[in-house]
Order: structure tokens, then C-alpha cells, then sequence
């Protein structure tokens, strides 16, 4: 992409240079992070009277995978300062941008990506002087990332080795599921203050605040089939597993919400806490689901299926 600016003193549009992408993108991990690097470069052309310097630069990275709505990954930045100028011959500037991604990035681009390709999109906007005026120019860079490439990088930051899980939650929930919802956002936040018994009792709150969509005879009978044989466990429809799911999260978290006299405080670890948020947030999502259906069933002509 060429670089030019405008020299109204002269009347003129002045060629400064060519700034494109110089290679493939690549990885370093970090504590916690990763920085994903894209190598770029920076021609500058014959000008030296007055010369043009380039300040500052900064950058807009979008991805899109399988034709996918363009999604932001947020600013990245040049690996170093960055001040050059153009002189009497051309010559050129390689440099890298440093983008910032966390692990939860990282597996939120492997569940877009679904086994397709990425295309990275750099939206540069520089900063030049020149003839005593500041002027800013727009350009734009493209990585595509196919399947191996994407592989390699994932290598470099040592994902294949690891399981990352994203906690998410509904961004919009109907009034009865609100409160679960909160409660499992203020277990998430005891989990990054490092407050873990806190988070497994907030856990058992949110398990607490769902709407029951089993009476207590209902849950006696999924209790009595699940203890009553191995072919008797396997018949049970989903609905009923997934209320064994709820009972197990609102079991684990007993402890850390109701103290028993004589008895130690049960202290949960950074492993538990990780453990019961995620099963928490698998349950509201899966209540979630449910309390729809049951909804859809009752506005449905005669109780009728809305599927």
C-alpha cells in the first residue's frame, strides 16, 4: 500500500513510500498471554528535500475466517519506537506489530475458525511530518493464514497442550434467570482476586436463584433412577441428566456456603474454583435452554411442540 501526502504549499501529492506485510505471522508465549507478531515493511522513497518523517504508527487488527463478519482483536503496536526518515536514496524499514492476545482470544478464534482458514486485516493509520505539517495517511496490510499455518503458530504458543475454557454467560436473560446469571459474573471476579472459597460459594448462590423446572417428587424420582441400575441410568433422557448435572454443582459447593458446627472451614483451591465456575456456567446455559423451551411449549396452540 503506497504512502502520499498532500503538499498543499506546493500543490502537490508527494510519494513518501510503500508500507506492506513482510512474511507470515508468528507467536511468542507469555505469562498468561500471548504476543502474535506480524512482520511488516516499510519502503521509504528518494526524498530529502525537505525529507518526511514517520512518527508514529498505529494499528487495528480484524480477523475473519470462512467469510465471517470481520471481528476485532484489538490495537497492536510496533516492536519498537519508531522515528525514520526519507533521505536522498530509497531504502527500507522492516519492523514487526505486537499484538496482545489472552488464551481466551486464542480459543475464541479456534471456535470461529472451525477448521478454516484466518485472514488477519491491518488497519494502519501513520503519522508523517513534513514541510513543517503534520499529515496522517490510512493503509491497510493482509495476512492469510491457512490451516498449517494457523496449526504452527498454535504449536509455538503451546496450545495443543493445553485446555483452555472460556467461561461464557447469556448477554441478555430472561427475568428469572438474571440473579444465576449475576452470581455466577461475582464468582468469576473472586476467581481473578484470587478469593476461590468465595467463587464456590457464590457457585452453589447461582444454583440457588435457578427456576426449578422439577418439583421435589420429580427430583426424587431422578435420583431413585440414577441409583437404581446401569440400564436404568442409561434410559435417562437428557433433561434428566442435566438436573443430576445442577444437583452435583449445588452438592460440590455445600461447604463453602453453609459451615458446620465443630467441623474445619473447607478451603477450595484455584482448581476447584475453575472446575465448579465452569460446570455453573454450563448449568445456567443449559437452564437457560430448558426454561425456553418450556416457555415455547406453553405459547405453543394447545401445548403443541414449537420446534
Amino acid at each position: 500500500m503506497s504512502i502520499a501526502i498532500n503538499d498543499r504549499s506546493r500543490g502537490a501529492i508527494i510519494a513518501v513510500g510503500d508500507i506492506q506485510s513482510a512474511g507470515r505471522p508468528f507467536a511468542v508465549p507469555g505469562l498468561g498471554f500471548t504476543w502474535l507478531k506480524f512482520p511488516m515493511n516499510l519502503q521509504l522513497e528518494t526524498l530529502d528535500k525537505p525529507p518526511a518523517y514517520l512518527t508514529e504508527i498505529l494499528a487495528e487488527i480484524t480477523v475473519t475466517a470462512g467469510g465471517q463478519t470481520p471481528l476485532s482483536l484489538g490495537r497492536a503496536q510496533p516492536h519498537m519506537s519508531l522515528a525514520v526518515r526519507t533521505i536522498e536514496k530509497p531504502h527500507s524499514q522492516p519492523f514487526e506489530l505486537w499484538l496482545h492476545l489472552t488464551g481466551e482470544q486464542i480459543e475464541a478464534l479456534e471456535r470461529r475458525r472451525a477448521g478454516k482458514p484466518l485472514d488477519f486485516h491491518v488497519n494502519l493509520t501513520l503519522q508523517i511530518h513534513y514541510n513543517a505539517a503534520i499529515h496522517c495517511w490510512r493503509a491497510d496490510a493482509r495476512f492469510h493464514l491457512n490451516e498449517s499455518d494457523w496449526a504452527e503458530i498454535l504449536r509455538q504458543v503451546g496450545y495443543l497442550d493445553q485446555l483452555i475454557v472460556a467461561v461464557d454467560l447469556p448477554v441478555a436473560a430472561p427475568e428469572q434467570m438474571r440473579t444465576a446469571v449475576q452470581h455466577v459474573r461475582a464468582a468469576h471476579q473472586h476467581l481473578i482476586a484470587g478469593r476461590y472459597t468465595d467463587a464456590v460459594g457464590v457457585c452453589r448462590l447461582a444454583m440457588e436463584s435457578l427456576p426449578r423446572l422439577t418439583d421435589d417428587a420429580t427430583t426424587k424420582t431422578i435420583r431413585a433412577v440414577f441409583a437404581d441400575s446401569k440400564e436404568a441410568r442409561e434410559k435417562m433422557p437428557l433433561g434428566q441428566r442435566a438436573e443430576l448435572v445442577r444437583l452435583a454443582v449445588h452438592h460440590f459447593t455445600c461447604p463453602a456456603h453453609h459451615e458446620e458446627p465443630g467441623k474445619p472451614a473447607e478451603v477450595y483451591s484455584r482448581q476447584d474454583a475453575l472446575f465448579i465456575l465452569s460446570a455453573a456456567a454450563g448449568v445456567v446455559w443449559e437452564a437457560l435452554g430448558r426454561h425456553r423451551e418450556a416457555s415455547a411449549g406453553r405459547s405453543s396452540p394447545q401445548g403443541a411442540s414449537a420446534s
